[in-house]
């Protein structure tokens, strides 16, 4: 989505209120529209007090082409946030012949990879402790600039994981 938002803005006049308007609000089109926030507030760009709904209105309406593939953005995010994979890989290959070559591409990439999306999603595992336990091992790392000894390093990995070791007393048994 961000790459056809640029496309878009590079139409326009660098100087133009629209150009501004969308390189300044481009994370209101990547949003999902039900969690946009009703509030409003002043907003210099427009002179304003707005809301963020209000200027994804106005933002929507400088391109009809931007406007139909947030719409098709949206859409796919629902399925995909509620796990309808079905209705999710019918509409990519329903539109993929009509949009934008960016859409295309990634659109591409999904169908091909369509049997790990649908795993993923149908399924109640995932690897996300593991990642955010390796990238916390990382984080240490680079924050340590080494450690004098591998055993300072790993005491200070389960301190931060919280992790007890465990002591086991050797037994050794008699043949």
């Amino acid at each position: 989505m961000n790459r056809l938002r640029i496309q878009i803005m590079n139409r326009f006049d660098r100087k133009s209120h629209e150009y501004k308007a969308l390189k300044r609000y481009w994370k209101l089109i990547q949003q999902d529209s039900r969690k946009l926030s009703d509030r409003r507030f002043y907003r210099p760009t427009f002179r304003s007090h707005l809301t963020n709904n209000e200027i994804l209105e106005k933002l929507l309406a400088y391109s009809q082409e931007l406007r139909q593939h947030y719409d098709l953005y949206q859409l796919l995010l629902f399925h995909f946030q509620e796990k309808q994979t079905d209705h999710f890989f019918e509409l990519i290959e329903e539109t993929i012949s009509c949009v934008n070559p960016i859409f295309q591409t990634v659109f591409k990439t999904f169908l091909k990879d369509k049997d790990k999306i649908m795993n993923a999603l149908e399924l109640p595992y995932s690897n996300a402790k593991l990642e955010a336990t390796n990238n916390l091992i990382k984080v240490i790392k680079r924050n340590a600039f080494g450690f004098r000894n591998f055993k300072n390093f790993k005491t200070r990995i389960l301190i931060a994981l919280n992790i007890k070791k465990e002591r086991t007393m050797l037994v050794l048994s008699r043949l």
